[in-house]
């Protein structure tokens, strides 16, 4: 059972360990010298990685056909995995700190993935015939 849920899910459980790094890590080792000083450049990137996580999910839970319907019951994965990764940023690290902003890119995000998935879908539709 576990073997087959990694089987379909394996994008993307990649890309949820790839957020807990970045959700985790420190912020300076992430962008050395402020490089890039660009407002709200970080609530940007969540929308943008849990956008890609969930549209991952989305497809991952039809396994990438056309004729099985997505599972929307799957996003309440990335909702309660990016309340979680706040919290863990509260209370397990010293350089970042908990959001309510990110929480809601974070969701952002989610709704962006479903629109992503749903063109994706379409996409590949379209090479098939």
């Amino acid at each position: 059972m576990l073997y087959l849920f990694i089987k379909q899910y394996y994008k993307s459980i990649i890309i949820g360990f790839l957020i807990l790094w970045l959700s985790l890590s420190g912020s300076k080792s992430l962008v050395p010298g402020r490089m890039l000083n660009i407002p709200y450049i970080d609530k940007m990137g969540h929308m943008a990685m849990y956008g890609f996580f969930s549209a991952m999910l989305l497809l991952d839970s039809c396994r990438w056909q056309i004729k099985l319907r997505f599972n929307y019951f799957i996003l309440l994965i990335p909702v309660f995995f990016g309340a979680l990764m706040e919290i863990m940023q509260m209370t397990l690290t010293t350089s970042r700190r908990a959001e309510v902003l990110d929480l809601v890119a974070n969701i952002s995000g989610i709704a962006a993935g479903i629109l992503l998935a749903h063109v994706a879908i379409k996409v590949i539709e379209k090479f098939r015939s």
